[in-house]
């Protein structure tokens, strides 16, 4: 899944790193993160520079500290800034093992935007109800994953659209 974005990767990135229902919400469709599963997201509008430090080993949390189970996501197993991200979405699965993963690439674009592509995979190790609900949950999967890398497209776009208004009104030096 791709989506094309007017911004550069250096705009988009700082989107991908805020991540998290801790943090800056999903981007997605907060009616279904909050209406249906109760996580209480509150999508942000703009960068915060306190959740810009993310780290290999951090979670991106998909589920809040006080929600059955406690707070849960996928683990950063990688990132290059502005290039990559990538999440190890292996719940349940013995350490070191990796039987899912998300990944977030950015690619620079010809016209200066940014293609940000979403991948999701499973491995043959991952267990047997893993798998089924996965394949159960996929139109959802889906339908919600749009929604976030429309989310960061709208966010991303936005924040370039102000600077170069911003930009419009200043004299030449």
């Amino acid at each position: 899944m791709a989506v094309n974005i007017a911004a550069p990767p250096a705009e988009v990135w700082p989107w991908l790193v805020q991540m998290g229902v801790d943090r800056a919400g999903l981007y997605s469709y907060t009616w279904v993160e909050n209406g249906l599963l109760h996580l209480g997201v509150t999508n942000a509008d703009r960068i915060h520079p306190e959740w810009q430090d993310l780290t290999v080993g951090d979670i991106i949390a998909f589920t809040p500290a006080r929600y059955p189970g406690g707070r849960m996501g996928p683990r950063v197993v990688e990132l290059e800034r502005g290039r990559h991200l990538v999440l190890d979405a292996s719940p349940g699965a013995p350490a070191g093992t990796v039987t899912g993963t998300w990944q977030f690439i950015l690619h620079a674009a010809d016209d200066g935007g940014t293609r940000l592509l979403l991948r999701t995979r499973s491995g043959p190790g991952r267990p047997a109800a893993l798998r089924f609900l996965d394949f159960l949950l996929q139109p959802a999967y889906l339908v919600m994953d749009r929604a976030m890398l429309l989310g960061i497209k709208q966010r991303a776009e936005r924040g370039t659209q102000k600077k170069e208004q911003a930009g419009a009104g200043s004299p030449l030096t």
